[in-house]
């Protein structure tokens, strides 16, 4: 398991656990129609016990849920879009008592774009709601970000 230092808590510890019960629920469903549309979603419930070292399951998340589509709504043209929530683990604050971490929401997107056979270009939209949140103790993610780019196909040489 990770835990931020007791210093200044900007680098991680890595503490072994002789051992760890875990419980997990862990479902998906996915739909396709055919080879346009692909919906999908997946929920996964984890239970921590019998800890024997330390006190709480630091950084591992109880409850997540994922969710998102692929659509190919041209054979050149594609979006898709992912939702991505979950329950806050616990971390250790620099007292070494236990705090749990709120939870989180982020919705991704992105369209890619087909101009030739070989050349492509692409968009990906992050954190859309533009929250603050910590998936690490005192690693705060970026808020709303983009990044784009161009993929080129280059032709074999043999």
């Amino acid at each position: 398991m990770f835990v931020n230092d007791v210093g200044d808590g900007k680098t991680f510890e890595l503490l072994y656990e002789p051992r760890m019960d875990v419980v997990q629920l862990h479902g998906e469903v996915e739909y396709r129609q055919g080879e346009s549309v692909i919906l999908h979603t997946a929920l996964t419930i984890n239970q921590f016990k019998g800890l024997q070292q330390e006190k709480k399951p630091w950084g591992l998340i109880p409850v997540e849920w994922k969710t998102g589509i692929r659509w190919k709504i041209t054979p050149d043209f594609s979006f898709h879009a992912d939702l991505w929530t979950w329950s806050g683990p616990q971390y250790r604050g620099r007292d070494l008592d236990h705090y749990k971490a709120k939870g989180g929401v982020d919705l991704n997107s992105g369209v890619d774009l087909a101009i030739t056979p070989k050349l492509k270009v692409w968009l990906q939209l992050n954190n859309l709601f533009n929250n603050r949140y910590e998936r690490w103790h005192q690693y705060p993610v970026y808020g709303f970000h983009f990044l784009g780019g161009i993929t080129y196909l280059f032709p074999n040489q043999r």
